[in-house]
């Protein structure tokens, strides 16, 4: 370190909190300690910090110095910083790297002894397990203060250490606070490659089979292909699904680059087909090859995901028309239609021939599941006003047609009908019967001061209700209504239900209602089944 203020400072710094680093598994985290800046911005500087404030490494001494380039007129190697190992005392620098046992290493670093220093300085390159005991010597490397270069070693072994995260680290038995220089450390490691799932699922409209991914964690300075086969499945190669090579065999290209559980597509695409098939599968598996290793990419140590199974979800359904005629007019015509995002998808016409006639298109029509479509029907414009229609579709996902059907998963056939059934007039009738006409016969006579009973009776010859009926008789002044007269009922020799003479109350609803105001007098019913009827009774006197 520079001189004492830095040593004072660097005691204080000491004594905070140490986090470890997180393991970066395949690949050394800031090996050019360029994510600082020593002292921050203005002139070459350096500063000591705690190691858990230096991204990726720690140390035996919990702290780190680092110098700027230029600073006391020494050059990075590298970049714009560089560390010096002999803080306030030789210390060691390391961080947790998973390793395989018998797998390549290859390395590169660049040291510098530093003036003031011992005239000889070395760091030792080494692997050690979690307490710090060497496991295996990779590189030691020397540099004299008598030549002040940076000096770069390189190398390459096999690792012959047990399997799992260890120290990968750089030490010295240099005394004191000054010396040994690291700069540019480059730890090349096959990175680790797995499946990302052991099973995933997607709809067959999805081409890209979400989930079904490789995972990468570490370095590659140069593209690395990964062998993937496919082993079976129910789903056809070529017809339900593509490889990027066309075989069964492909490789996944991943490019050059630093990668921590990175998802790479595997270039499986499946086939959106029209085909109602049911859900089906598709088997494959990742097999060694050159420049990756097959390990988990998170969890050192931990089972690796080789195979998998994706589930294509079948996403086709069909969808028939159908058009029902009751009580039809021979000859009556309907078009039915069903449109997918204003694209007609199917039409069909509709000819009533008989007055009960059922249409059904012969052809089904392909829609997805989870589509949403619009059905509609038109007549013509004189018979529009004449029939009740009516919309029904099998299934039930979705019951609310009136802002369109959705095709709920599992309903691969649905079927559709529309049903219009005509409205058959309403028939009236309106007899008399003379009660008395005030001479005391036995025949009474239509004679003035003669009472005479009338009832009016609507019917509803049709098979569907007809809603809100009203029937109206206008009194001429030949007759004097005979005030709380007024009886209803389903038929005039049925009409016995008591009824004022007002339009308010609760006999207006029982289920019939009727009112005299001035010389009309009006009879009403909410609803009128197919084939029932309704009969309102009345006195008046012949003036």
């Amino acid at each position: 370190m520079p001189g004492n203020a830095g040593r004072l400072c660097a005691a204080v710094l000491v004594l905070l909190a140490h986090n470890p680093a997180l393991a970066q598994l395949r690949s050394l985290e800031n090996p050019s300690f360029e994510a600082n800046d020593p002292a921050g911005p203005g002139a070459p500087s350096f500063q000591i910090l705690p190691s858990d404030q230096v991204p990726g490494w720690e140390t035996t001494t919990a702290e780190i110095e680092l110098w700027d380039s230029r600073f006391n007129g020494v050059p990075a190697f590298e970049g714009n910083v560089f560390a010096e190992m002999n803080a306030n005392r030789n210390g060691t620098f390391f961080q947790n790297i998973c390793l395989i046992t018998g797998e390549p290493i290859s390395w590169t670093f660049a040291h510098r002894a530093r003036s003031g220093g011992p005239s000889t300085q070395t760091v030792r390159f080494q692997v050690a397990n979690s307490a710090g005991a060497v496991l295996q010597s990779l590189a030691t490397q020397a540099s004299r203060t008598s030549n002040p270069v940076w000096n770069v070693n390189n190398g390459s072994t096999t690792y012959s250490g047990p399997s799992g995260l260890q120290r990968v680290q750089f030490t010295t038995s240099d005394p004191g606070s000054l010396g040994n220089f690291l700069d540019a450390i480059r730890l090349n490691l096959r990175p680790f490659v797995q499946l990302a799932a052991s099973s995933t699922t997607g709809l067959e409209a999805n081409p890209a089979l979400p989930g079904a991914t490789l995972l990468i964690t570490g370095s590659t300075p140069n593209p690395i292909n990964v062998n993937v086969v496919i082993t079976g499945g129910t789903a056809v190669r070529g017809r339900d699904y593509t490889t990027p090579s066309g075989g069964a065999a492909f490789t996944v290209t991943i490019p050059a680059g630093t990668y921590f559980n990175s998802p790479i597509p595997l270039g499986i695409a499946v086939i959106d087909d029209a085909d109602v098939e049911g859900s089906e599968t598709i088997t494959y598996a990742l097999s060694s090859g050159t420049g990756y290793t097959l390990a988990h990419t998170t969890d050192c140590g931990a089972a690796v995901q080789t195979t998998s199974t994706h589930t294509i979800t079948d996403n086709d359904a069909r969808l028939t028309l159908r058009k029902q005629w009751v009580n039809a007019v021979t000859g009556d015509r309907a078009i039915v239609t069903v449109t997918r995002n204003a694209a007609v998808l199917d039409t069909l016409v509709s000819d009533a021939g008989s007055a009960g006639d059922l249409d059904i298109d012969p052809t089904s029509t392909p829609v997805n599941i989870g589509d949403t479509l619009m059905l509609a029907e038109a007549m013509a414009p004189g018979n529009a006003g004449n029939y009740q229609a009516s919309l029904a579709c099998t299934g039930t996902a979705d019951t609310n047609l009136s802002d369109g059907l959705t095709v709920g998963p599992g309903e691969v056939a649905v079927e559709c009908t529309y049903t219009n059934a005509r409205l058959v007039p309403l028939v009236v009738s309106k007899t008399s019967t003379v009660l008395a006409d005030g001479a005391g016969s036995t025949n009474p006579k239509a004679i003035p001061g003669a009472t005479i009973r009338y009832c009016i009776e609507v019917s509803n010859p049709g098979t569907l209700p007809v809603e809100q009926v009203s029937v109206i008789d206008n009194l001429p002044v030949s007759l004097t209504f005979v005030a709380g007269s007024v009886r209803t009922g389903s038929s005039c020799m049925s009409a016995t239900i008591s009824e004022d003479d007002d339009a308010l109350g609760p006999d207006e609803s029982d289920p019939y209602g009727s009112a005299f105001s001035g010389s009309t007098l009006t009879g009403t019913v909410a609803n009128l089944g197919g084939g029932a009827s309704f009969a309102i009774l009345f006195d008046a006197r012949l003036n």
